[in-house]
């Protein structure tokens, strides 16, 4: 399942669609404007705005240092059948 990304529109992707489906890979693409459909946005929710109280940050490192915590905190807290449901590998 793909989101709408540009990325997965691109003139590479698409160049290699043929090749995965030729090795049994079937892409289908996740309808515009649904991120209640794609679980890793249902994640990404809970971390912005229960596990990253503070808003503003000084430099792209303190970012992603809290995005980092913050994910982490996130998988620590996971049980086995949440991790079972969202097909996370530990």
């Amino acid at each position: 399942m793909l989101d709408n990304a540009s990325i997965h529109h691109g003139k590479l992707f698409k160049g290699r669609r043929d090749e995965l489906e030729a090795i049994g890979v079937h892409l289908l693409y996740l309808p515009p404007r649904s991120p209640e459909l794609n679980r890793i946005e249902c994640v990404w929710r809970s971390v912005k705005y229960q596990d990253m109280p503070v808003r503003a940050y000084t430099s792209t490192q303190e970012l992603h240092t809290a995005v980092d915590h913050a994910m982490t905190r996130r998988a620590t807290g996971l049980t086995a059948t949440t991790a079972d449901l969202l097909k996370i590998a530990y």
